[in-house]
């Protein structure tokens, strides 16, 4: 009886939010590392690619390393001439690092931050490295991105400002999304990726999953953005099978979608979305005492999820989660000074201080500013 109980909740919950947020699905294609340093697979064109995207309606953004622009095996210019000629064709460019390499552990599968040695790299450093990058893609490609891409997922506060200073107003990468990560920088996160190292013998089942995994995400965040890398989406890969599989999965997106599929790059997802709250704190300045408090991301969540609320002036902030009985369960702020901006904070599912975890149910997160209160409601699911 208890689990069933626990699927209706989930029954309800997603029920009630495929009605909020419609029918429609915004989809997103983006592709990592782009001017990839492989060059056994050729061609090493991304054309192919891009036009069977194109020839659904879709687009992509390229998350570019702009140090690979300038390496020995990208001098020749092809991969610059096909990514500048994708700009006028409505595709988009993402900074994604500068050279993907860590300052810190020389490694190349991060860069913003240090994972390997828990190290924040200076303010200086990060900044210094992706003005280099910034300078390559507008002397190479006559652009300035305004979405990025962590190395990695990697990155931290320093790394936020870093893109705000130098006028980046969108991230892609993990932590809450559909929404301010930081201040005004808003984050808009990948879903999953299927074509890493794909083959024959995962096709189908991977194909399947997608679909699967587009229709639960959409229905619960109303889009979807779709992760490749390159060089696997190259036609120098096992004879274009990830060409041919992104041909195949939206070609049976449009066929369930129709026109309730809109093809968007990460940048104007991100715009449309970002307007929404925008709109949305605008519209209730007044009747929310100068501060707004949001769904928390994910919702629900086992174990972890963030809570994110906005503050239009300076204020002392409490944030307290209590449970179906009313009992305090954690005190995440306790009148705290806070300036006026977006904050976000992480809820663990356990009680703070003790490492009991918390049980399933419906808790509240009550956020107090000044004198005013507001309160919404979250499900943690075991």
């Amino acid at each position: 009886m208890i689990l069933q109980f626990k699927l209706l909740v989930v029954f309800i919950f997603f029920f009630c939010q495929s009605i909020i947020a419609g029918d429609s699905l915004l989809f997103i294609i983006r592709v990592d590392d782009i001017q990839s340093r492989n060059t056994t697979m050729v061609p090493r064109s991304i054309i192919p690619f891009e036009t069977a995207v194109q020839q659904r309606g879709g687009k992509v953004t390229w998350a570019v390393i702009p140090h690979r622009l300038i390496e020995s095996q990208n001098v020749n210019g092809v991969l610059q001439n096909e990514l500048r000629e994708s700009i006028t064709r409505g595709h988009e460019i993402a900074l994604h690092g500068y050279n993907h390499i860590c300052q810190i552990c020389g490694s190349s599968g991060h860069e913003m931050f240090c994972p390997a040695q828990n190290f924040n790299i200076p303010y200086s450093q990060q900044k210094d490295s992706l003005i280099k990058g910034l300078d390559i893609l507008l002397d190479s490609l006559g652009v300035t991105p305004k979405c990025f891409v962590p190395p990695g997922h990697h990155q931290d506060s320093t790394t936020f400002q870093v893109l705000l200073n130098l006028g980046i107003a969108f991230l892609s990468s993990n932590g809450p999304t559909k929404n301010f990560i930081y201040k005004d920088l808003f984050n808009l996160k990948s879903n999953n990726e299927y074509t890493w190292q794909l083959t024959q013998s995962q096709y189908q089942q991977n194909l399947r999953n997608a679909l699967n995994d587009i229709r639960i995400a959409g229905k619960s965040n109303s889009y979807y953005c779709l992760l490749l890398h390159d060089p696997f989406i190259r036609e120098g890969y096992s004879n274009g099978i990830v060409v041919q599989w992104i041909g195949e999965l939206l070609d049976s997106l449009n066929l369930e979608y129709e026109d309730k599929i809109i093809y968007k790059t990460l940048s104007e997802a991100a715009d449309i979305f970002k307007n929404q709250i925008t709109n949305i704190v605008s519209n209730d300045v007044l009747s929310d005492n100068h501060y707004r408090l949001f769904q928390n991301y994910p919702n629900p969540f086992n174990p972890n999820t963030v809570i994110t609320y906005q503050l239009l002036k300076g204020s002392n902030v409490t944030l307290k989660v209590y449970d179906m009985l009313g009992k305090e369960v954690a005190t995440l702020l306790n009148n705290e000074w806070k300036e006026g901006g977006f904050y976000s904070i992480e809820f663990k599912g356990s009680v703070q201080g003790n490492a009991m975890p918390l049980s399933s149910g419906i808790y509240f997160y009550q956020l107090q500013v000044g004198e005013s209160i507001k309160t919404k409601k979250m499900l943690l699911i075991r």
